[in-house]
């Protein structure tokens, strides 16, 4: 009896065939939606270049405009400007002899800056313990390197 079942089972054709095809439907998608993710990534990636080369561009054209506009600044507020604007205007130019220079008594003339003093000084509660100033990476090898290698 066994033998007639397995081997009614075997009779069939379409059954492996069904079998390869299901296995390579499956196989068709699993490529498909390595590529899908492949092309959306790369997709992905390009469009952020295209827009990283687009603000650099942007970047570049404000430092230019700002280099331009600063040149023309120092052009306009350069002496010979100034001084052809001052006299469109109706200015004179005036010699030290038309001043009157006063000295007030007790007057010293404007105070020097006092800046506070550099000191450093560190308690024993202000130091920072290696643990808060070690890096990740310190760390890790630190853990787990220099201990391997005390074996």
């Amino acid at each position: 009896m066994k033998k007639g079942w397995s081997q009614a089972y075997k009779i069939v054709p379409w059954r492996g065939q069904l079998q390869w095809l299901g296995i390579m439907t499956v196989a068709l998608v699993a490529v498909s939606l390595v590529a899908w993710v492949y092309l959306s990534v790369s997709s992905k990636a390009s469009i952020a270049g295209r827009e990283l080369q687009f603000y650099q561009n942007k970047k570049s054209n404000a430092i230019e405009s700002i280099a331009q506009l600063e040149t023309d600044l120092a052009l306009v507020t350069s002496s010979t400007e100034m001084s052809l604007r001052a006299k469109k205007l109706g200015f004179k130019q005036v010699g030290p002899s038309r001043f009157t220079y006063m000295v007030i008594p007790g007057y010293g003339g404007k105070p020097a800056a006092e800046l506070a003093p550099y000191t450093l000084t560190r308690t024993q509660n202000e130091v920072i313990t290696p643990g808060f100033t070690q890096s990740i990476w310190d760390w890790m090898y630190g853990s787990f390197v220099q201990p391997a290698s005390e074996y």
